[in-house]
């Protein structure tokens, strides 16, 4: 239960940061009434009176949805909060546009109901975020279930999406493209990971997998040879 509550404060403070990032990026229009006013509670961390004074029959402006959202992802991560007022707190969040609420959903759901949690994070990513992390998991999942073709377009968008390389997304990608039959882009990801920190002993573990056994008669992986043939320890491949 300990790590459970960890990663979601984890989540809550990404999600926090993120909402904060947005609302300072905010501008608005001098004829904007509302949306200075909220602008102004935001920059004061007043999230609780920016968001009693919502009227929910408004038509307010982009800018002006975009600070109540974040308003609401501020107060959905409180520390304090129950499961309950969190859910609600997200929910209010989405319907002002604030799509980063449903990690914060799926991070509510992901132990109580795994079915709901991947929900949440499918209709994240028809939002089109600029996150990499709905992709990795939702991959990680169909990997899980064996759908390899599957988890492999989840970490291709994850690696469009993410900001600067990975060495974990890299090999992730690497066993996906090895089990889809994709030698060629395994062997690719396989040098990046080795050159961003993966280990022989990483790649010696992955081998003792049925899945991977043939690795060594392929010529793909042929500088990786003594590796998986068991001749060398030390010496790491880079491309």
């Amino acid at each position: 239960m300990k790590h459970i509550m960890s990663a979601i404060t984890m989540l809550a403070l990404v999600v926090m940061g993120q909402a904060m990032g947005q609302a300072a990026e905010i501008s608005c229009s001098a004829r904007d009434s509302a949306c200075k006013e909220f602008a102004k509670l935001s920059d004061a961390g007043q999230f609780d009176k920016l968001t009693s004074q919502v009227n929910a029959g408004q038509n307010y402006s982009w800018e002006a949805k975009e600070l109540i959202g974040q308003a609401y992802l501020m107060l959905a991560g409180r520390e304090g909060n129950s499961p309950e007022q969190g859910e609600k707190l997200y929910r209010k969040a989405l319907e002002y546009g604030a799509n980063s609420a449903y990690m914060g959903l799926y991070f509510l759901y992901c132990q109580k109901d795994s079915t709901a949690a991947l929900g949440f994070l499918k209709q994240y990513i028809t939002t089109g975020p600029n996150d990499s992390a709905p992709y990795v998991i939702l991959g990680e999942a169909e990997m899980s279930r064996k759908n390899y073709s599957v988890a492999n377009n989840y970490f291709r968008d994850a690696k469009k999406v993410a900001r600067g390389t990975s060495k974990d997304l890299d090999w992730l990608l690497f066993q996906t493209s090895y089990l889809t039959g994709d030698y060629y882009t395994a062997s690719s990801m396989l040098n990046s990971a080795f050159s961003q920190g993966k280990t022989v002993g990483d790649l010696k573990a992955l081998i003792v997998d049925s899945r991977f056994s043939d690795m060594g008669k392929r010529s793909e992986f042929k500088k990786f040879f003594p590796i998986i043939n068991g001749t060398t320890t030390a010496k790491i491949y880079a491309r």
